[in-house]
């Protein structure tokens, strides 16, 4: 695997926020299945099963998911250019678009990570966080018992505002950022962007590089990470799942 972290610093690092998908489950040590196929690639994330391609010609997704249709579960796949060839070799899966949106910890702005007011604390979150966040997590990748293992393996940290939980932050099943949930009274704060402001410092400890997908309707979201520096790719990233 380090040959093929090698590559990827090398080749195709000069386009960070393209390839950060594929880059960060490289980086983290956790992946197999890597593959490069010209200016294309591919990895899989061990810990969620999910496959991140990078394409750059479309005969490349014929070489890259060759002799591993089983294992093809989950995929995330830049870019929608080649939405129709995806289509055509999953005509059954289930397609959904994305904005890509990428950092790094040089990208990481100071201006909105300033110090938290005296009424608010940012703790990790343990397992009395579980009903909350169970209730409130709307992303339908997690199940009640897959969400609790999450948090328990994953960087997850919660918001208290005034004495009251007021909102959180953890990882999605596919490695990216999120999901992010702040209670209504607390918006308009800065409170939100404070807190991922907070998780990102934590996540640099051990990552170079945070993606996150947001859907294109998501403007909260994409406003909090435009000002903490993220750069977004635009609508070009596909979330694609297999009923196998």
């Amino acid at each position: 695997m380090e040959s093929g972290q090698f590559r990827i610093q090398n080749s195709i690092s000069s386009d960070t926020v393209r390839y950060a998908p594929v880059m960060s489950a490289v980086l983290s040590g956790q992946n197999d299945h890597f593959m490069p196929s010209g200016a294309s690639v591919r990895v899989r994330d061990i810990k969620n099963g999910y496959f991140r391609f990078v394409i750059n010609c479309a005969e490349d997704i014929e070489a890259l998911t060759e002799g591993i249709d089983d294992l093809l579960h989950r995929i995330i796949a830049i870019d929608t250019e080649y939405e129709e060839v995806w289509r055509e070799l999953f005509p059954e899966a289930e397609y959904k678009h994305f904005r890509l949106n990428v950092i790094t910890r040089q990208m990481l702005l100071p201006g909105p990570c300033r110090l938290l007011p005296e009424d608010t604390t940012i703790v990790p979150i343990d397992s009395s966080w579980d009903a909350l966040v169970i209730d409130l997590c709307e992303d339908e990748e997690f199940t009640a018992d897959l969400l609790r293992r999450q948090l328990r393996q994953n960087l997850s940290l919660g918001l208290i505002w005034r004495g009251e939980r007021a909102g959180f932050i953890s990882t999605h099943l596919n490695g990216e950022l999120g999901p992010l949930w702040i209670s209504p009274e607390c918006r308009g704060r800065n409170l939100g962007t404070m807190l991922m402001c907070e998780y990102l410092h934590k996540y640099f400890e051990k990552n170079p590089i945070v993606f996150g997908l947001s859907a294109p309707e998501n403007h909260a979201s994409a406003r909090i990470m435009e000002n903490l520096g993220f750069q977004e790719l635009g609508n070009t990233v596909l979330h694609i799942t297999r009923g196998l």
